[in-house]
């Protein structure tokens, strides 16, 4: 087989000089994360009861398309620069997804039924095997560096993010839900649905969203890429707006296109933003990972340790909560 030819297929490398959308949206990604996960474990009811609070919900649900769409940009990106060619690109990101994978377990290990776990009962199994966030982006890297490893020239590889982002999202459509004994197959439920919150179907669609945008856009931003992401990006807002998004579930196609559609939109503003601006939100976005880990068990607890929302609870006023955020925020 010859060896592909990655510059064929995502452009010519340029210098590298930071992107500035892609900077911008992985720092607002972090401070959106943990105010999200923060306000979402200690404000009380009451604290919801506002519009503004009630449209700062539905605009929350954009944060984890967000984070998996800039992965895949990201990941295009770092292909293209690199001088890894054929299977060597899939060598080279695959300890990055295994990190991610291992992280996310460990998050999610069931210390409160160590006894079920050594039983093998399929609740305590079920809960360390399901896909949260950093499972499905270590997943999505391992796909997107495993398209840019084959001989595709750039349409080739546009079309082969764009037939994968389908596939993912038709088999959103009907996952699987009954949970066998804890075996392979109960790691292949969790992967495709089951209880996971992130499962592989649909959510890796927003990350080969972002691994198409990376094979379609210049590494040096244009007016013309700002323009075609509005373009694109208002016609799939407009397309899909008027169909309930507020209440659709996760895997519904009209809420996948329109979160891509709206992504599309904030990364066209974000390319306007000054080059200085990427200088500084580099580093918040580099601490992606960091925070994450970090935050999460701070917030929501691990294992058999409560965390803030067992310590606090619903109760907070918005004051108070944005104050814990910011705290935790700065402690991230």
């Amino acid at each position: 087989m010859p060896t592909p030819d990655l510059t064929a297929a995502v452009g010519p490398p340029s210098s590298r000089e930071r992107i500035v959308a892609l900077d911008a949206a992985r720092a607002i990604g972090v401070v959106a994360m943990v105010f999200g996960h923060t306000l979402d474990a200690l404000l009380a009811p009451a604290a919801w009861a506002g519009d503004g609070m009630r449209l700062y919900w539905r605009a929350r649900g954009l944060t984890a398309p967000l984070f998996m769409l800039v992965a895949g940009w990201a990941v295009v990106v770092s292909i293209r620069r690199g001088r890894a060619r054929g299977a060597a690109v899939l060598r080279g990101r695959l300890p990055r997804a295994l990190l991610l994978a291992l992280i996310g377990a460990t998050l999610r290990f069931p210390g409160w039924d160590l006894g079920g776990l050594r039983a093998g009962d399929t609740g305590p199994w079920a809960h360390l095997l399901a896909f949260d966030t950093l499972q499905t982006i270590g997943a999505s890297i391992l796909i997107t560096a495993a398209v840019l490893s084959l001989p595709l020239r750039r349409r080739e590889a546009a079309l082969a993010f764009a037939a994968l982002m389908l596939l993912a999202v038709a088999l959103g459509l009907d996952p699987p839900r009954e949970l066998p004994r804890p075996s392979a197959a109960l790691l292949g439920i969790q992967a495709l649905g089951g209880t996971s919150p992130f499962p592989l179907a649909p959510w890796t669609a927003y990350s080969l969203a972002g691994g198409l945008l990376g094979v379609l856009t210049p590494d040096r931003q244009a007016r013309g890429t700002a323009l075609a992401m509005v373009g694109a990006g208002g016609l799939l807002v407009a397309a899909t707006a008027w169909q309930g998004i507020g209440t659709a579930p996760p895997a519904s196609p009209p809420l996948i296109a329109f979160r891509i559609g709206a992504l599309l939109l904030v990364l066209a503003a974000l390319s306007a933003l000054p080059a200085r601006v990427a200088a500084a939100a580099a580093p918040v976005g580099r601490l992606s990972l960091g925070a994450y880990a970090f935050h999460v068990p701070l917030v929501y607890g691990w294992s058999t340790h409560p965390g803030l929302s067992g310590w606090l609870g619903h109760r907070l006023g918005l004051g108070a909560g944005l104050a814990v955020g910011a705290a935790v925020l700065a402690a991230s």
